[in-house]
């Protein structure tokens, strides 16, 4: 199940962040410093976290993720849209974090979208849907909204998700 739970935030990472093909900016500002740099990206993506958790569709996949799960997933997620937001860091990669559990540090290596969704089952015996997947880019929008990103920029993102759904959609699902 942890597998699972990480996959689907990884899905967050991989399919939601590669706001470097955005372009149109309106601003001479790249999508990384629109977005408050690495401390804001962190921010969207911690923020976008419980509404995942919670959400009907979805949920499902984060019920028992502990907390030093959730330091590994949200460490990639904020290295992903760092990186694909014009930023100075690299993805897929692996990272090296402190565990929240016991303050050790780790590493771990945070995978492409695809491998990340591999295999994952939800409770109808078949992996992420068409609808696991707007509730996601609908948790990702209110996560934006509530930290304040421009809608230019909001919408360049929900772009993107859209634009990796083969990536992340089970095939017995499309």
């Amino acid at each position: 199940m942890r597998s699972h739970i990480l996959g689907t935030l990884a899905l967050l990472a991989s399919a939601g962040f590669m706001l470097s093909s955005c372009g149109g900016s309106s601003s001479a500002q790249s999508p990384f410093e629109r977005l408050g740099g690495e401390a804001g990206i962190r921010k969207v993506v911690s923020d976008a976290v419980p509404c995942l958790a919670t959400d009907p569709n979805i949920g499902i996949f984060f019920r028992g993720l502990s907390a030093d799960s959730l330091e590994r997933i949200q460490v990639c997620l904020t290295k992903q849209l760092c990186a694909a937001a014009g930023g100075p860091c690299t993805y897929p990669t692996t990272i090296t974090y402190t565990s929240p559990v016991d303050g050790v540090q780790r590493t771990f290596t945070c995978r492409p979208m695809r491998a990340a969704h591999q295999g994952m089952v939800g409770p109808d015996g078949k992996g992420i849907a068409n609808d696991d997947l707007d509730s996601f880019k609908a948790c990702v929008q209110k996560s934006m909204q509530k930290n304040g990103v421009p809608d230019d920029l909001q919408q360049a993102v929900l772009n993107i998700l859209e634009s990796q759904r083969n990536d992340v959609v089970d095939d017995r699902n499309k």
